[in-house]
């Protein structure tokens, strides 16, 4: 396809898709390093439960007794760096999300909501990012598979756009911006993955990464706790697949993997449409991405739907 601009839809910025600069479809298959041994692993062995969570032993961040307040410093501000940071690690060594069942998937999902659920109470946080590394080129430092939670005193820059760009939808349009945006994907079916009776995951029209994945609840809700059991249910499953599909479509890439909700403290955002987004690492940013802020996107959301629907998710 011809190289073209696309704006995102919730942040307003313009994305460049181009596909001609890829060099073969399996661009991204490149030869992996071998999976890291169990030996010396720090996470081996700590529980017989699928799912532990756990201090980090390296937090960025310090517990809090006092809320932080910003200090002037001439023209500059800074604040204490307070909040909490949780590792949730899974037992098996080796399995990866592609690697496991549903109901191992479901357990995961279950203790994210617990961990969120008793992070959200704590009286100084504004913001609780789940995220999962996976792979060196993702950031990961431990090869045993984990998630992370990060509970904040402030909301990230990237949490802000995406409320922000919501907000400015709904005052616009009296609407909530990722129901709309769903309800074009499926009228025109180019861009949908897979779907369950209860989540849909789509290859963004505006894609931040090529192969970038999204996971929406069909069910319009602002906030990723409030999911119901059955909603539990679904997530794994179509997680599950996805996360085969990846796996099995790309050769196992590094990816990275968090979810936007709404603020933990903030109660106006019922417009908001929480979801997943997976990111494949398939390239590294050059001076064009590091120059211009844009993305450039060398597989068009399209193609990559092809490829992963096509790919097993078994």
């Amino acid at each position: 396809m011809a190289s073209e601009f696309r704006k995102d839809i919730v942040s307003g910025e313009w994305l460049l898709v181009a596909g001609g600069l890829k060099k073969k479809p399996n661009f991204f298959a490149v030869k992996k390093a071998k999976p890291a041994p169990k030996k010396n692993c720090p996470f081996e062995n700590l529980s017989s439960e699928f799912v532990t969570a756990i201090p980090n032993k390296f937090p960025i961040l310090t517990p809090h007794k006092i809320c932080p307040m910003p200090i002037a410093e001439g023209p500059y501000q800074k604040m204490g760096g307070i909040g909490f940071q949780e590792v949730l690690i899974t037992r098996d060594h080796n399995r990866s999300l592609g690697f496991m069942t549903q109901r191992e998937i479901q357990l995961v999902i279950e203790a994210y909501l617990q961990r969120y659920s008793a992070l959200k109470a704590e009286k100084c946080i504004e913001y609780i990012l789940i995220f999962h590394n996976h792979g060196p080129s993702s950031g990961a430092t431990v090869a045993h598979p984990h998630s992370q939670i990060l509970a904040l005193p402030i909301i990230p820059l990237d949490v802000f756009r995406s409320l922000s760009g919501s907000t400015r939808y709904f005052h616009k349009h009296k609407k909530c911006v990722h129901c709309v945006l769903l309800k074009k994907e499926f009228k025109d079916k180019k861009r949908i993955i897979f779907k369950n009776d209860l989540f849909v995951a789509i290859s963004p029209y505006a894609s931040h990464v090529s192969f970038e994945t999204r996971i929406y609840p069909l069910r319009h809700n602002s906030n990723f706790e409030e999911m119901s059991d059955d909603e539990k249910i679904s997530l794994s499953d179509i997680m599950k697949v996805v996360f085969a599909k990846v796996k099995n479509g790309m050769n196992n890439p590094d990816y990275n993997f968090f979810i936007h909700t709404a603020p933990a403290k903030v109660k106006d955002v019922s417009h908001y449409h929480w979801h997943m987004e997976i990111l494949p690492r398939t390239n590294i940013w050059g001076g064009l991405e590091l120059g211009s802020g844009m993305e450039v996107i060398k597989v068009p959301p399209e193609e990559a739907t092809s490829i992963l629907k096509k790919a097993r998710y078994d």
